[in-house]
Parts: C-alpha cells; structure tokens; sequence
C-alpha cells in the first residue's frame, strides 16, 4: 500500500520506525485517532498483517508527516521532471506552505526567471530569498497551486484569483492565490491568513494609553465615521477588526464589506464583493442599509457612490467604519474630496482619521505606529514620525527600521 502524504493528511496516520523491542512483523502507525476501527481493519486486510496504533496528538501527526516527506520534495532538485500530480510536486508544496509558516511569514512569492523559480517569503514585511528551485518546476507548481485554488489552468494570459484551506502543522489556514503573467511565466503570490478569529483586541496591539483610550471611545459610538488609512499590509483590517471584537458582544448588528474577506469574524456578517457581476462595495453598501445593521465595516472607500452612501449612513444613526489609500491622515480630506466628498459635508459625522505602518521590532515581529487626527485637525499622541520615534527612544525598533519605513 502506498502511504501518500495526501492519504496520511487525510487520514491523520502516519507510518512509524518499528521501535526498539518491537514486533519486526508489525507495522506501527502513529494515528491521532487510535481508535479507529474501520480503518484498522482495512489496512490490516490490505496489508495482511500485523497493525499496532500509536496515540498521537494532530501536530503530532502532521510534524512527523512533513519530515517523513521532506527528504523526496528535496530530491527534485536533482531529479528529472514530473507532473503537478505527482507525489513528489504535491510533496514540494506542501514543504513551501509549511515552511513559510513555520517562518511566520505572512506571503510566499514564487517568481520565475529565464532558468529557475525563486521561492521569496515576507517575513515582517521585507522579502527575504527561501530558495531557488529548477526551471523545469515552474509548471508543476503552479498548476498544483491553481488547481487547490480552484482557478483555470488553461489560461496564462491572464491574471488569476483563489484560495483554498491548507492544513499544516499548527493548524488550518487560508490561503489567497494570485497569479500575474510576466516574461517567463506567471508569478505567484500566496497570502497566509488564519481561518478562523485569532480574537486579537486593541489593547493586544500596543497602542499608546492616549490613542487606546480614543479608539475605544470611537467604537463605543452609535453613529459616526471612522477612516483609517495607510498602504496595503499596513495593518488596517486588523485594527479594525480588533476594534469590532470589543463591541460585537453588546447585541448590535456588525456587518462587513470586503474585498476579500481575509478570515472570519466570529459575531459578525461578512460579505464578500464580486465587482465581475456588478456586485460592487456601493452595491452591496446599498442592500446592506435594508438589513438594519448598527455597525458597518467597508473594506475600502475606491469611488464616489461609495464615499457618498457611507457618509449617509453615517449620518442617519450608523457607525461606519473605512478604509482609504493614503499617506497620511490629513490626506483622507484630500482624497476624500477628490471622490466628491466636501469638508463641510464630513463636519458632524467624522470621528476621526487614523493612518498607520508597521515597524520591525528589534525583538522579532512588528508593532504599529500611526497618527489619530480628530475631527477638530488636532492630533491624540503626536504625528506618525512623532509616534514612531518614541518607539526608537523605548528601544523597540531600530532607527534605521524608521527611516526605511517611513523615509524620516
């Protein structure tokens, strides 16, 4: 019998060294259910022989499996060419996503050059080189990552995107696929994103007492506007998402708009736009106001119909809570008027404008700086460089960390 490392995924059983003392006849099985009968049997039929269980724990199993299977996904390097289907590409994968994860790494950039495939991981926000694979795996690889993804295989013209569920050591976990075609292939970016509500709160993401008072002071209120801003992987969602897990408890209403949704929130209704059918944020904003929703998440405010249908809700008894694309806070009135959305307009409605990055710490992992603007243009705990210097000052983060990020 061929014990794959899919089959051993699937069944949380795993083939173990006969131990010292042992039956030599018996093949040992470590099993995170033991007590598995049916399946006993069935190997024992199939195999004829002997099968003594082994108790082990579901991490257990699967640490044991990626070691087992580590040696034949490093062979390829050296060995000849095989489909996407074959054990050794499928084994391959599966050593990339576990590995990534192992890292902490929140995103894995596969990227093919003339004569090989470089396998980056982002590893607190900088991309650092994990390995450099044969050419000749360009195809197996990615066609096994889109076929999880559940994406066309047949198409390379043309950007892609999915996602699937990877099991791994730690657990369940999320991954979002996006190809891209370039000059000598496609490459392939795989986001990392838990599965389920990890249940982070504000006060986990170490904020200055000042802005923490202040966002939760923002997040208690009936109706308002809340924007936050700051490029992609900047930590928005997570800051918001943080901010709903304090208030989703007190029998409200919380509903999100996002593109895509990255993990679930438990206590909330999340709703995933689909701008290929015309279900865009202003569409779904829209039918979302027919629901009776205290509290709104929008992902992100891109056009004028949304900027404007988000302001009215804010403005008839609704906590809207927002996004934007920009560099700083006080760049959210800028923007905002570029989408329609006039000063005046935003006066009794607006709670405040956060923008925010992440720094490197020098411990290991990030920590966010921002800037809290009040309605009012007054700030709560300083400037983004005025924060962000503190943190070099209580020697959390190298200065260099500073000017790299935040280019002051």
């Amino acid at each position: 019998m061929n014990f794959s490392n899919a089959w051993c995924k699937a069944h949380l059983t795993i083939p173990l060294a006969t131990p010292e003392g042992g039956d030599p006849a018996a093949l040992y099985l470590g099993m995170a259910n033991p007590y598995d009968e049916m399946l006993l049997e069935r190997l024992r039929f199939t195999l004829n022989g002997p099968i003594i269980p082994c108790p082990m724990t579901e991490a257990e199993v699967f640490r044991t499996i990626r070691a087992s299977f580590a040696d034949q996904a490093e062979s390829l390097q050296e060995g000849k060419a095989n489909s996407w289907e074959s054990e050794p590409v499928i084994n391959l994968v599966d050593s990339l996503i576990d590995k990534a994860l192992e890292q902490k790494a929140s995103d894995i950039h596969l990227e093919p050059t003339e004569k090989e495939l470089k396998v980056r991981f982002r590893i607190d926000g900088l991309l650092q080189l994990h390995r450099s694979l044969p050419g000749w795996l360009k195809d197996p690889i990615l066609v096994r990552l889109k076929l999880l993804a559940q994406v066309d295989i047949t198409d390379k013209r043309i950007p892609h995107d999915g996602s699937f569920k990877f099991q791994s050591v730690a657990g369940t976990v999320r991954i979002r696929l996006s190809t891209l075609p370039v000059q000598f292939g496609e490459t392939c970016v795989l986001r990392l994103l838990p599965a389920k509500d990890e249940g982070g709160t504000l006060e986990s993401l170490q904020f200055s007492p000042k802005v923490l008072a202040e966002l939760r002071r923002i997040f208690a209120m009936p109706q308002g506007l809340f924007l936050i801003t700051g490029p992609t992987g900047s930590g928005k969602t997570t800051t918001l998402y943080a901010g709903l897990r304090e208030i989703i408890g007190k029998k409200i209403n919380v509903t999100t708009i996002e593109d895509p949704v990255e993990y679930s929130l438990a206590g909330a209704n999340q709703v995933q736009v689909n701008e290929k059918c015309g279900f865009t944020f202003a569409a779904a904003l829209r039918s979302i106001l027919r629901q009776d929703p205290d509290v709104i998440l929008v992902g992100e405010i891109r056009d004028e119909e949304t900027a404007r249908i988000a302001l009215r809700a804010a403005q008839t008894g609704h906590l809207v809570l927002a996004t934007l694309h920009t560099n700083n806070a006080m760049g959210a009135f800028a923007r905002l008027q570029d989408l329609g959305i006039t000063k005046g307009s935003l006066q009794d409605s607006l709670l405040g404008v956060v923008a925010q990055r992440l720094l490197r710490k020098k411990s290991g992992g990030r920590i966010a700086t921002l800037e809290l603007l009040r309605p009012d243009g007054t700030y709560v705990d300083g400037t983004l460089q005025e924060y962000a210097r503190r943190h070099v000052q209580n020697g959390l983060v190298e200065k260099e960390e500073l000017l790299r990020v935040l280019r002051s």
